[in-house]
């Protein structure tokens, strides 16, 4: 079924999704205008732009809260465009190009979910219907408003619903349509992980990206940690126990993850089990690519299924080669030793007990998600919202909003 509140009634909100988000927004018969959005993945290797009937502007954006786009994410949501009836992706040279690019099949879902296989960048899919739904990140400019979400139960804790102000979940500006809440009887349900343990009895926090082939355990921070000069810059200002985390919106995250914002916790790279490869493996992943060039075998990898994208000259992000899902990110600004090494980890993996925000695990950097201004000047709405939102509640749970150095 589907709710909806602030004024839309339930059959409205069933008429608009039966056939399809944005079903009703199809191009007008006759002669009409066409705006060009051009979009592309991280690496440039997938690259494609979209012609959009100006009259059907703006298309409804949704947020998809399930634990589907978690894990094969990386995120705590999946933000994304339904695109039209008769409105398809233009590719460079003609097709999306299927050697560029690797298909996930989810179980129980009728099509496959596309990712560029250099990057990682989710690139999205083609619906039983035909439509096309896609990450809004990938694309260069904003023609969406986020009108639609999706298994919000799936978050009991809130999840980023919780960060986004109230004006951001109810009505928009005058004349904007009402949120529509899509909540299937069977489905939309939060599955709490079992409390790890390792064989010492300490506590263990699972991550574990869709298919599982990444999957890895993080320990409390231990006494060592904490009296090490560097990294006890990364636990918890607040609780010795904790770890930090922090929002991030820049537009590499974006791109490469298939969501405006990505959730980051901090773990020393050599106190994760199994332990990470430096440079979390690289160089020996390329040492196999060139050593079996027409071989995709899964145990060339030198960690569980994770591919590995150098995004910028000091930052290595790895991503599950079979699902596309965000993992890890390691950063020389991190980095001062091979043993020092700090990590992020991309906190939709995580298995939780207590929900999505691992909140007995982590202190947030509520007060200062981290490329705020970047985000601004790509979607200004959402970002005020998440940002103020976020400061809010690290107010009300902390009784301030923490602002700390992640780097």
């Amino acid at each position: 079924m589907s709710q909806s509140v602030g004024g839309m009634s339930e059959s409205t909100a069933a008429a608009l999704l039966s056939k399809g988000l944005n079903h009703d927004k199809a191009a007008p018969s006759g002669p009409h205008e066409t705006t060009k959005v051009a979009a592309q993945c991280h690496c440039g290797a997938v690259t494609f732009s979209v012609s959009l009937p100006v009259a059907s502007l703006p298309l409804r954006g949704y947020m998809c809260h399930c634990s589907i786009c978690r894990h094969a994410g990386g995120t705590y949501a999946r933000i994304g465009v339904v695109l039209p009836p008769g409105v398809r992706p233009d590719w460079a040279g003609g097709s999306m190009p299927s050697d560029k690019t690797t298909s996930y099949e989810v179980p129980g879902r009728p099509t496959p979910q596309f990712f560029c296989s250099t990057c990682g960048s989710t690139i999205g899919g083609q619906g039983a219907n035909g439509q096309w739904s896609m990450p809004v990140s990938l694309f260069d400019s904003k023609f969406w408003e986020i009108r639609v979400h999706g298994f919000p139960k799936s978050v009991p804790d809130g999840g980023l619903l919780e960060w986004l102000l109230p004006d951001a979940t109810a009505a928009g500006a005058a004349g904007a349509e009402e949120i529509i809440w899509f909540s299937p009887d069977h489905g939309d349900s939060f599955v709490a992980a079992e409390p790890e343990r390792a064989a010492d009895g300490s506590e263990r926090l699972r991550a574990e990206c869709h298919c599982g082939g990444v999957s890895f355990t993080i320990p409390r921070p231990s006494q060592a940690v904490r009296d090490d000069a560097y990294l006890r810059d990364y636990v918890s200002p607040s609780d010795p126990m904790k770890w930090k985390a922090f929002l991030d919106l820049c537009r590499d995250c974006g791109r490469l993850s298939g969501a405006t914002v990505v959730p980051w916790m901090l773990v020393p790279r050599v106190v994760i089990e199994p332990p990470v490869p430096a440079d979390l493996g690289r160089e020996e992943q390329q040492q196999h690519q060139h050593q079996h060039q027409h071989q995709q075998q899964q145990q060339q990898q030198p960690y569980g299924t994770l591919k590995t994208y150098k995004s910028s000259a000091p930052n290595t992000r790895g991503f599950c080669g079979v699902c596309g899902a965000t993992a890890l990110l390691a950063t020389e600004h991190r980095e001062p030793t091979a043993a020092q090494a700090v990590l992020n980890v991309a906190m939709g993996l995580l298995r939780a007990p207590e929900g999505v925000k691992a909140a007995d695990w982590v202190t947030w950097r509520a007060g200062k998600p981290a490329w705020a201004e970047d985000a601004k000047g790509y979607d200004e709405e959402f970002t005020v919202s998440l940002v103020e939102g976020h400061r809010r509640w690290g107010v009300e749970k902390y009784g301030e909003a923490p602002e700390f150095d992640v780097i």
